[in-house]
């Protein structure tokens, strides 16, 4: 998905070439549903978990966020049972699969934003080693699983992630993809089928996006990862909340120093995504070698 400018600003990234991949989103969506199940029977889960402004379905998020009234970078926080149910999600081998092929096409198609946020994320968990990461194998510092059974979103925007960033999303379940499940942007007035097994990337903090309806007696389920624009700001704040540099009037001359003029910071933000022609020589600048 090109902008104006040709920038690749979204990336319907398929599946990779793997002829057992369908036996890996099976056994993700299998462990998925076995969560969904056992927590609904255990009374795990809170109203927030499966009705939320995304749509009735579950979900758990995990993994390192800042917003929401905290003051500092954290885990986000679960009761005993949610926890030991999300730790089974991420021990699965086959989530842990999907979450690092979800990295890999995030750096193999913003090679610039990619190298943004593993020198800012780096920083953030040198700084605080409390932070926990989801996985060894994935850039991204959240994710949810969104367990369903029927994980079919209304229109929205994630205004807390990064702006400028991308989302990875990995559709599952069992659904007629020519039928629904489409992946819809509002914005940009484009809607695509989005099968079960498909990962695509997205600028989820600044483009409305959204699904459309399954049929009856099918399922859908997706994994998301994504990063908070929160933990950039507090990074670039000198590990600081906006609101403790503002206290002082140096703070305030800083924030402004960082913040830049209307306008700028967005183009920064920008030029973090490459061009069809860039892709080659920013990935050889970032990593050493290109790609076929």
């Amino acid at each position: 998905i090109l902008d104006a400018s040709g920038r690749i600003v979204g990336v319907l990234v398929g599946h990779p070439n793997d002829p057992l991949w369908d036996l890996v989103i099976n056994d993700a969506s299998e462990a998925m549903t076995k969560v969904q199940e056992l927590g609904l029977q255990q009374d795990a889960f809170t109203e927030n978990h499966l009705n939320h402004r995304r749509g009735d379905f579950l979900a758990l998020p995990v993994g390192v966020s800042f917003g929401g009234g905290q003051s500092v970078p954290g885990n986000l926080v679960h009761s005993k049972e949610q926890r030991r149910l999300i730790q089974r999600l991420l021990d699965c081998h086959s989530i842990r699969r999907i979450c690092g092929f979800q990295s890999s096409a995030f750096a193999a198609f913003a090679p610039k934003l990619y190298r943004y946020y593993a020198d800012t994320l780096g920083k953030l968990f040198r700084k605080h080693q409390g932070l926990a990461h989801n996985f060894s194998n994935s850039i991204f510092p959240a994710a949810s699983f969104n367990c369903g059974p029927v994980t079919v979103s209304l229109d929205h925007t994630d205004y807390g992630n990064l702006s400028h960033g991308l989302c990875a999303l990995t559709a599952l379940g069992s659904y007629d993809f020519t039928k629904g499940g489409h992946i819809a942007f509002l914005n940009l007035k484009l809607v695509v089928q989005f099968p079960p097994g498909s990962t695509a990337l997205i600028p989820s903090g600044c483009v409305a996006h959204g699904n459309t309806p399954i049929q009856d007696g099918e399922t859908r389920l997706s994994i998301a990862q994504y990063a908070a624009g929160g933990l950039f700001r507090w990074v670039a704040y000198g590990f600081k909340s906006a609101k403790s540099i503002m206290k002082t009037k140096a703070g305030k001359k800083e924030k402004g120093r960082i913040d830049m003029e209307d306008g700028v910071r967005w183009t920064q933000g920008l030029d973090m995504f490459s061009t069809v022609d860039e892709l080659q020589s920013d990935l050889l600048a970032t990593f050493g070698h290109s790609i076929d």
